[in-house]
This record gives structure tokens, sequence and C-alpha cells, in this order.
């Protein structure tokens, strides 16, 4: 366990998937949670389940980002907000489907770092889990999602040299295939693709995610982990299976 006393977390993106399993484990953990989504019965349902403060917030409107979230002080933020919109080929992409995924993933991530970090700086206490993918590590034929999630990369590894000195931890977890909503938005026109991402093994559960991420929380303090790369086993970057092992 972490000898570092942390009270509070901020967690986007909390009414489902990893950002909901996330939620109920700093919870148990006796952690104060306050949780951010766009669906309010969501929240209100999470809320029924933990103790939780609710906003209602979509990720996207970087305005109530600052106004809702900059004067919280947070220990813990969990910036899971995203979407995984644009995963065809870039000469096939919608391109609205390129101003929601890199405004989501890329803009308003950034946006709320700028309105929660400067706190933890001052207090010089934090810890920062972002959610990336393995699709921002490898190539995967993803120009658009793959290439905001490569930005999430990059952003964690250059926070980490400017939290130099702080006091402020900085986390990237980068999942493989989870059993969440994702793909059901990813994929809501193509549910062919949807099924080729989603079966011929077992995919990851969204507790495995949350599990690494209490794993870096709970670190002593003399310890940073920057990056957890986390899949299901038989999922390797590049494919899901060697050709012909059944």
């Amino acid at each position: 366990m972490s000898d570092i006393n942390y009270k509070t977390a901020l967690v986007t993106g909390a009414t489902s998937g990893i950002g909901m399993a996330t939620a109920i484990s700093l919870s148990e953990a006796g952690i104060k949670v306050i949780a951010t989504g766009r669906r309010i019965e969501k929240l209100k349902a999470l809320q029924s389940k933990i103790s939780c403060e609710i906003i209602q917030l979509d990720i996207r409107d970087q305005d109530k980002i600052y106004s809702s979230l900059e004067n919280l002080e947070i220990d813990i933020l969990i910036n899971n907000a995203g979407v995984g919109k644009g995963f065809s080929p870039i000469f096939k992409t919608e391109p609205e489907d390129i101003n929601i995924t890199t405004d989501t993933n890329v803009t308003s991530f950034l946006h709320v770092l700028r309105a929660v970090v400067p706190g933890m700086v001052n207090r010089k206490r934090g810890h920062i889990i972002n959610l990336g993918s393995v699709a921002g590590l490898y190539p995967m034929a993803s120009s658009v999602y793959g290439g905001s999630k490569g930005a999430v990369h990059l952003i964690n590894q250059n926070l980490r040299l400017e939290l130099s000195g702080t006091g402020v931890r900085a986390t990237e977890i980068c999942p493989g295939r989870v059993e969440t909503e994702f793909f059901d938005v990813a994929f809501s026109d193509n549910p062919e693709k949807k099924k080729e991402m989603t079966s011929g093994f077992t995919l990851l559960k969204q507790e495995d995610i949350a599990n690494a991420i209490m794993f870096a929380i709970q670190a002593p303090g003399r310890m940073n982990v920057s990056l957890i790369e986390i899949t299901p086993t038989e999922q390797a970057p590049g494919g899901s299976k060697i050709e012909g092992i059944k």
C-alpha cells in the first residue's frame, strides 16, 4: 500500500467500462470519488453503488472543464474519458470522426490536465493516470484513433519530465481489447467489424484494468509506474494469434 495518503480522486468517463470499474475500486479503497460523464442517469446509477460526488460533463465542453474542475482539490486524476471513433483508414474516415476523436482524445484530454494538475503541483502531491492504448504504442492501421492514443503516450512521457521535482506522479495505462461499451461506439455502423474485434479469444475485463490502475496508485511514494501495457493472453501487437494455431 502506498505511503502517500491520497484522499480524493477525479474519474472522467465514469459512466461505464474502465472508468466505472476504477471509480468503484477507488471507493472501496476508502478514497473519495468525484465522477464525471455525459450521461446523468449512469452517474446516478454509479452513485447508488458507491459513495461519490457526480458532475455531468461532456468532456468536449472545454469551458465546463475549467468551471467544474479547476478549483477542486484532487489527489488522483483518472484521465479516462475517450472515444473509439476513427478506426477506418484515413482515406475512408468520416471527417466528423476525425474531429470527434481528436477533440475528445487529445484536445479535451489536455484541457483536463491543465485544469487539474496546477493544484497538484502547488500541493506537491498527486497521481495522474492517463488512459492510453496499445494502439498508441504500435502501428495498427488506425491513423486517427491510433494517432490520438500515440499523442497520449507522448503527452505522458513529456509530463513525467515536466513534473520532475514536484512530487506528482504520472502513469500511462495501455490496454488491449477490453470487454466494455468501447466497441459498441467504435463500430456502431459496422456490426461485422465489431464481431471480428470482440470474438476469437477472451477479452480483458474492465476490472483487470482497474486493478492495474490501483497497483500504480498504491505503489510506494519513491516509485513511479510510468507505463503498464496489458493485453488479453491471445492478443499481441499487430494481431490476435499466430496463423494456423487453433
